[in-house]
């Protein structure tokens, strides 16, 4: 299906999507938004998806967050600010997904963008990346993606990021040293690397212990050591029962590698 706002490549069971709007360093307008919710449905939907990259086209900008001028625009004929609302459809069904994301950083990553990075479970960057944010720099709080990257990364170098504004960038090796990203790669071997660990978890993982994977981390940090590492059991079970499970074991003791379909 062809898009406006974004490409959609597909490999196997590998779905790779590129914000593809390099002159607006691929702001997140409405269009962008409702294209983003329709391939997120699919990817949820279809078994035959397992993995899914996100990138943004060009090497200026991996994302720069909402679209401001249409936002202000529409702000303005209402009467209320309402920028925020594209965002939440998108960003409650990434959240859902229990599928992996491999988030592929090329430039600047700026406010609503650090959505996709929060959000994803791998992130990787290019050498001339750079985080920050400008959410008080034009009026608005920066709660629920800051909030994310608290989970990944120190506190403080969220909260200076977003009290500070612009004028606090991260660059791409800060961002491996704080524990952002597990990689920095030259620009030019950024997707490589991105298609090489999709392609890891696509063809060498069966895909419904990797969701359960999620599902157990996740579901532990809701909770907290105390409740979470137990609970971590009872998600164990999940899966034992099925073929994946079962044609795991067997290709273990058979010695040859395991054909995974995701039952």
């Amino acid at each position: 299906m062809a898009y406006q706002d974004i490409t959609v490549e597909r490999r196997g069971r590998i779905v790779c999507v590129t914000f593809n709007r390099p002159e607006r360093m691929n702001s997140i307008s409405v269009q962008t938004g409702n294209e983003f919710l329709e391939v997120l449905t699919a990817y949820r939907d279809d078994p035959e998806q397992w993995v899914m990259i996100l990138t943004g086209a060009g090497d200026k900008a991996f994302c720069s967050g909402m679209y401001v001028t249409e936002a202000a625009h529409k702000s303005e004929e209402k009467g209320k600010t309402e920028g925020y609302t594209i965002f939440k459809p998108w960003t409650d069904m990434m959240q859902s997904i229990r599928k992996p994301f491999i988030c592929a950083v090329n430039g600047y990553c700026i406010g609503g963008g650090w959505h996709l990075v929060a959000d994803s479970d791998i992130v990787i960057c290019s050498d001339n990346a750079q985080f920050f944010d400008t959410h008080v720099n034009i009026g608005l709080i920066n709660g629920v993606e800051s909030a994310g990257l608290a989970f990944k990364m120190p506190l403080g170098i969220v909260m200076r990021m977003v009290i500070e504004g612009r004028h606090f960038r991260v660059s791409a090796q800060h961002a491996y040293q704080w524990g952002l990203v597990s990689e920095v790669l030259p620009a030019d071997k950024l997707m490589a690397k991105a298609w090489e660990i999709a392609t890891h978890i696509a063809e060498d993982a069966a895909p419904l212990a990797v969701q359960g994977s999620k599902k157990a981390i996740m579901g532990a940090l809701d909770r907290g050591p105390a409740e979470g590492i137990p609970y971590t059991w009872t998600v164990l079970t999940d899966i034992q029962d099925t073929e994946d499970t079962k044609e795991g074991f067997r290709s273990f003791v058979e010695k040859r590698k395991p054909r995974f379909v995701g039952r």
